[in-house]
């Protein structure tokens, strides 16, 4: 004894192809096509707002059977009278069920009951020029179909004597449609809630829950299978076949070897999302990374690598490295967008903030590579190269080390304070040859700070002229007034207070503490990202276009689990 629960999809209800129409020795004008002629009168388009349906083949091949949008077919069978509806019933097949049933006869001799889900979307779309439209969800309701499917599940060859229970899946006007993922698991739970099962749903029992899900909507079907599950856990049994050879048997595959599918597929779904974390962390507790090619699972670990925010823009084997370090910052604007799409507001910031500081840094070291200053040593002038005297160090920019600089220079004098002061009047003039802004106020207060944002900034712009810095670079650079703008300073409050945000404080960071009446993303996506990638640009970094969402789709894409 058993429950079966069973989708119904739009091609499900068939019509004989030309090739059965001959075996049963009907003539031409007895054809499928033909006799929908007769059946699709003038007086029922009405009900179809004077929309023409016809009959469809695949290829147009006369093997291939008849298919009609389901709302239809079971509209017209309904509107027509007991002798005409035998007519269109000795048209009519069923090859996707037949083959569940052939299957199910074969593992028990009576079920106590059919559970059939069946869909309406009248509400959602109600208004006529919706309904007009050939392509309209609303044609491919299934609910018509309903005394149809009666008539065939209680068939003397099928399963007279189980009664069969309907749902419907029904939204109403103003709630999402029947492909919203979430919105359709919520609504097959609770119609599976509240369905008076005729046999006990206890688990304790022995009774076996068959499910075929194939047909309907893909929501649908994933719905299906997490709320049978949910609902009566080992007991399942999925009822599966190959929609293109439904001459084959269907395939009993049991709960355990398809929740392990359905775990891999919410891992693929995860990594697609963005979110390779969550990925790896479900296949952990599950424990399939050992079912998983290791190769595959390699570069999953990667992924999260890479999403990792320290490992993002601090590979320390390549920290310095001109050619490394603008990738990751190519990388991390990728990775800022997918991030702020996500409404991950603070990881988002801390990247950005992250990516524009060591973008500074690549850009001045590109820019001062090859430049070299001419110094007054000892009575002499001397030439040394820009990149011998400044570094890029964990610290950031800075000279390289005093002792270094006093062996380097041979300078030499009676006293320590002698010696300093003549390295303090190298360094400056060795800033001034290489364009730093050495005249500017705050940097005289603070002479060995040449690597802070401020000056980074100020030292970019005057390299290069033609540098343009984006609204929230020159925002999050400049010194802030602190009874006023320093307030106002976003990533200050995230950053060191831990305040929470909201999206418009997030935009106005964006654009530089302004105002605007649009999103993060359009904000990033229009102020941010187009400025920072023309930047890079202009400074000759070099870098490869990123391809992020192909890498998570490729990922996700050979994620399967091994044969055994």
């Amino acid at each position: 004894m058993a429950i079966w629960i069973v989708t119904i999809g739009s091609s499900d209800v068939q019509l004989d192809s030309d090739k059965i129409s001959k075996k049963k020795g009907r003539r031409e004008k007895q054809r499928s096509d033909k006799m929908w002629t007769n059946w699709y009168k003038d007086e029922i388009l009405g009900e179809f707002h004077n929309i023409k349906f016809e009959l469809k083949q695949i290829d147009n091949h006369v093997t291939q059977p008849y298919r009609i949008e389901p709302r239809v077919l079971g509209t017209v069978y309904q509107y027509h009278s007991p002798q005409i509806q035998e007519q269109i019933w000795s048209y009519l097949n069923f090859p996707l069920l037949d083959t569940f049933v052939n299957r199910l006869k074969a593992e028990t001799d009576q079920l106590d009951q059919i559970i059939v889900l069946l869909t309406d979307q009248s509400q959602i779309f109600s208004d006529y020029q919706t309904q007009h439209q050939i392509t309209c969800p609303y044609w491919q309701d299934t609910h018509p179909l309903q005394p149809i499917l009666a008539r065939y599940f209680q068939g003397e060859d099928k399963f007279p004597k189980t009664p069969c229970e309907w749902i419907y899946l029904a939204p109403n006007s103003n709630d999402p449609g029947l492909d919203e993922w979430d919105y359709v698991l919520d609504l097959v739970r609770k119609e599976l809630d509240s369905l008076p099962f005729t046999a006990n749903p206890n688990p304790a029992t022995s009774q076996t829950v068959y499910v075929s899900h194939q047909a309907s909507t893909p929501a649908i079907s994933s719905a299906v299978q997490f709320m049978s599950l949910a609902r009566f856990g080992k007991r399942v049994q999925f009822l599966v076949s190959n929609e293109y050879h439904l001459e084959r048997p269907a395939n009993i595959i049991s709960n355990s070897q398809y929740l392990r599918g359905i775990q891999v597929q919410q891992a693929k779904g995860l990594i697609q999302s963005g979110t390779p974390g969550a990925a790896l962390h479900l296949l952990e507790l599950a424990e399939l990374k050992g079912s998983l090619e290791a190769s595959v699972v390699a570069e999953l670990e990667k992924l999260v690598d890479f999403f990792n925010l320290n490992r993002s823009l601090a590979d320390k084997s390549s920290e310095f490295d001109l050619k490394a370090a603008t990738a990751r910052i190519v990388d991390g604007i990728a990775l800022i967008e997918r991030l702020f799409e996500q409404e991950n507001y603070l990881p988002g910031i801390a990247l950005l903030a992250a990516a524009q500081e060591t973008f500074l840094r690549c850009a001045i070291m590109t820019e001062i590579q090859g430049r070299s200053v001419s110094l007054s040593i000892n009575g002499t002038q001397q030439r040394f190269p820009a990149e011998d005297l400044i570094q890029w160090l964990r610290r950031g920019l800075q000279f390289v080390s005093t002792d270094d600089l006093k062996h380097y220079w041979s300078v030499s004098g009676s006293s320590k304070e002698e010696v300093n002061k003549t390295i303090k009047t190298l360094k400056l003039e060795t800033l001034k040859q290489l364009q730093f802004p050495i005249d500017d106020n705050r940097f005289k207060r603070q002479p060995n700070q040449i690597g802070k944002n401020e000056f980074m900034l100020k030292w970019l712009c005057h390299l290069r002229s033609d540098f343009q810095p984006w609204k929230v670079l020159h925002w999050s650079c400049i010194q802030k007034n602190e009874a006023g703008e320093h307030d106002d300073d976003i990533r200050n409050q995230l950053m060191h207070n831990l305040q929470g945000m909201k999206p418009e404080d997030v935009v106005k960071y964006l654009l530089g503490n302004q105002e605007r009446d649009i999103s993060v993303i359009q904000a990033y996506q229009t102020e941010v990202k187009p400025q920072f990638m023309a930047a890079i640009r202009l400074c000759g970094l070099p870098f490869t276009e990123p391809k992020l969402t192909e890498r998570l789709q490729g990922v996700a894409d050979a994620m399967r689990i091994k044969l055994s």
